[in-house]
């Protein structure tokens, strides 16, 4: 049984922290109170902020020291075209490889998804609050990321995971969510799981490679508004 270390736990708080949308770009990463809120000293939060650095999240600054990083316009295209190069590839493997079970879980995504976007038509809010918007995003994430495990292309999910996480954190999440946008999301999804499960090599990939394309006019528009 492996024990999990100080500087694992403080990783993995953080990095599920950037992913849950409570840090903006900008911030700056305090050793001391993150220790303090997990019950450990500086030092192994300043280890975790070494991974987080390495992974292109957080950048280290003179005189401020860790920031979250903020991404401009030319790098999020570059991702973009990260994701664009790997994900309708994967969605074709999946469609030849995955299992019943890796269709269930991907669905499970995809369900998760149209409750909270049902959820939010029936509310009088007009926008996503902050817990829906972590919870779809996070939904949202896990379908991506379990189209490419389908593949069972190991090196290819270590590929997939640096460009998808940073485009999460610093572009997906630059525009609120209202009902429209979290319909066309849901909707997106569809076509690829339909195509996944009907095991269509060719609609798979294109209904990927649309998806992505879309997601990053989306994350363009919202940065050229801001």
């Amino acid at each position: 049984m492996t024990v999990e270390t100080n500087a694992g736990r403080a990783y993995r708080h953080l990095r599920s922290k950037l992913l849950a949308g409570e840090f903006e770009p900008g911030t700056r990463l305090l050793y001391g109170p993150i220790g303090k809120e997990l019950g450990i000293s500086a030092t192994p939060v300043r280890e975790a902020v070494g991974q987080l650095v390495n992974e292109g999240l957080v950048d280290l600054v003179p005189q401020l020291g860790a920031i979250v990083r903020k991404i401009d316009r030319d790098e999020l295209i570059e991702l973009y075209e990260v994701r664009e190069a790997i994900e309708p590839y994967a969605a074709a493997r999946a469609a030849e490889r995955a299992t019943t079970k890796q269709l269930n879980q991907i669905k499970a995504q995809v369900d998760r998804m149209l409750a909270l976007t049902d959820q939010l038509a029936n509310s009088s809010s007009e926008f996503a609050n902050k817990r829906m918007t972590a919870q779809f995003e996070k939904a949202d994430f896990a379908f991506h990321m379990l189209i490419i495990e389908a593949t069972g292309n190991q090196a290819l999910a270590r590929t997939a995971v640096r460009s998808h996480v940073l485009t999460r954190v610093f572009g997906i999440r630059r525009h609120r969510y209202d009902v429209a946008t979290m319909r066309s999301t849901c909707d997106d999804h569809l076509q690829i799981l339909t195509a996944i499960q009907a095991g269509d090599v060719k609609k798979s990939r294109s209904a990927s490679a649309t998806h992505i394309s879309r997601g990053l006019k989306a994350s363009l528009k919202a940065i050229d508004e801001s």
